[in-house]
């Protein structure tokens, strides 16, 4: 891969997009992405259900929004837990927590279903969008299609893909105004307000805005445009900052944040906090394999800071897995305008010239997605999704909402302390039992996971006996491949009181 410095333009390309605009649009532009996300929203909006339910920190999150419901405000001190009960601790993510707190009233597992669903077709129905301001049909679609490839394994009811619309939007601005040289539009300090009350990954939002504030003034023409640039940079972010600390917490969900990452490999027993696993996810490795190929073999040539920005993006996702999301969906942004500098020939025609052509014809055929089109695929989307909150029956399944063996604790009158598995922590919050451990990595920190996680995995580090008598533990709550069940089930006073293919519960003997 060819490296350039600086922002080479083509005499034939515009620089912004006054040009671009006064050409008339083709219907790709407006049509196909409607046409997305009817079709994404369906295939996700299934009657199952169980792929956008897996998580099992959904439970956790409905939790906390009913909480913050009764109670009319936001947690500062942990509320769910006996092992930090009374601790500092904040809901960072409390806007998407309440918005899927009353999906749940409203329709159950069904409502929590339908929201996912309806966040991530709006998702890649906007990258779609987004990319045909730059680009033909084609190689807009090719993006979008290996972008859900990469991150399917992450459509799952949480809060981050709530975030994935503003997250798109703010990374287009920044985009947009590089390749137009100048500063970002003061509307995405709204939407920096919205992504930092949904998610914590508004963090790399104002990353990227230094990042392109540098490739700004880098590539400037001249000394006064570089000056200009630096100043309007700067002002953005220096409200930009301030945007992300509108939250009820002020700038505290910087802090929390940045904290969650410096756990670092003390989550690795999280599935999402190890780098990909390419024998388990082909899919996403194929994609990266077929990019490569494309970058080489085409010699793509990018300018320094840019191409520093996509490896940056490269990096995260192989540090951790559930990054996929912020390679897969920026990346294609962040390289579209600078695909047709080098190869004019992917640059969107106008409609008048593709009367004629195959895009042309097809366009022809296309919805109209004027107002009425928006309204019939609303509705469509809204007969679907009532039927699933009415008739689908969705649940979670049973890896993560071990239901029978929660209704044998509460007929047995099994009570007091339990030491759960870390996956079955959301779920005991969403039942009303107090856990000893659950997804909130920032609450427990760093040393109390990596104990834990030795102790239960037989692994060294505190005796699992030592644990149960230290904390008073009067029964465990695991899944049966845990080699915690082994041990407990030669301990002196110790009973195995319930088994099945998800979950076994020991109890104290008295």
């Amino acid at each position: 891969m060819a490296v350039t410095s600086g922002l080479t333009v083509s005499p034939d390309f515009p620089e912004d997009d006054s040009a671009r605009a006064a050409q008339p649009r083709s219907a790709w532009s407006l049509s196909w992405p409607l046409v997305l996300g009817l079709l994404l929203f369906i295939c996700l909006a299934n009657g199952s259900g169980l792929p956008l339910l897996a998580d099992p920190d959904t439970h956790w999150h409905i939790a906390v929004g009913n909480w913050m419901l009764a109670k009319g405000a936001v947690p500062t001190v942990d509320p769910f837990s006996f092992s930090f009960a009374g601790q500092p601790w904040i809901a960072k993510e409390w806007l998407s927590q309440l918005l899927m707190a009353v999906a749940f009233k409203l329709g159950g597992w069904g409502g929590v279903t339908v929201l996912a669903a309806g966040a991530l077709a709006v998702s890649f129905a906007l990258m779609l969008r987004l990319l045909l301001r730059d680009l033909r049909p084609l190689p807009a679609a090719v993006f979008v299609l290996a972008a859900i490839a990469m991150t399917l394994p992450h459509f799952l009811a949480r809060p981050a893909v709530l975030a994935f619309p503003f997250m798109l939007v703010w990374m287009a601005g920044l985009v947009r105004a590089v390749e137009e040289r100048r500063s970002p539009q003061p509307l995405l300090l709204l939407v920096m307000v919205l992504w930092a009350n949904l998610h914590g990954s508004f963090i790399m939002g104002l990353l990227l805005g230094c990042a392109f504030a540098v490739e700004a003034a880098v590539g400037a023409r001249d000394t006064v445009e570089r000056k200009a640039l630096l100043s309007g940079w700067a002002k953005f972010g220096a409200a930009s900052l301030l945007a992300a600390c509108i939250t009820p917490y002020g700038p505290e969900s910087i802090w929390v944040t940045l904290r969650i990452f410096a756990l670092d490999d003390t989550l690795a027993f999280i599935a999402e906090w190890k780098s990909p696993d390419f024998q388990k996810a082909p899919l996403q490795e194929l994609v990266l394999l077929i990019a490569l190929y494309a970058a080489l073999s085409r010699g793509l040539k990018l300018p320094l800071l840019r191409l520093l920005i996509v490896l940056g993006l490269l990096h995260l996702y192989l540090r951790y897995a559930f990054n996929a999301e912020l390679l897969a969906m920026l990346a294609p942004l962040a390289l579209a305008p600078l695909l047709t500098r080098q190869w004019p020939a992917l640059r969107p025609a106008p409609a008048a010239s593709q009367s004629g052509s195959l895009y042309g014809q097809a366009a022809a055929l296309a919805l109209p997605a004027g107002r009425a089109a928006v309204v019939v695929g609303v509705a469509c989307c809204a007969l679907i999704a009532l039927g699933l909150v009415r008739y689908a029956g969705i649940v979670p399944p049973l890896s993560t909402m071990p239901s029978t063996a929660m209704a044998y604790v509460k007929q047995a009158g099994i009570g007091g302390r339990v030491l759960n598995h870390y996956v079955f922590g959301g779920y005991l919050i969403h039942a009303g039992v107090p856990t000893f451990i659950d997804g909130r990595g920032e609450l427990y920190g760093r040393d109390f996971i990596k104990r834990y996680a030795d102790t239960i995995g037989l692994r060294g580090g505190e005796p699992l006996e030592q644990l149960l008598e230290r904390n008073r533990i009067d029964w465990t709550f695991m899944p049966p491949d845990q080699p915690a069940n082994r041990l407990l089930a030669r301990l002196p006073g110790w009973r195995q009181a319930y088994a099945d293919e998800a979950a076994v519960i020991f109890v104290r003997q008295r």
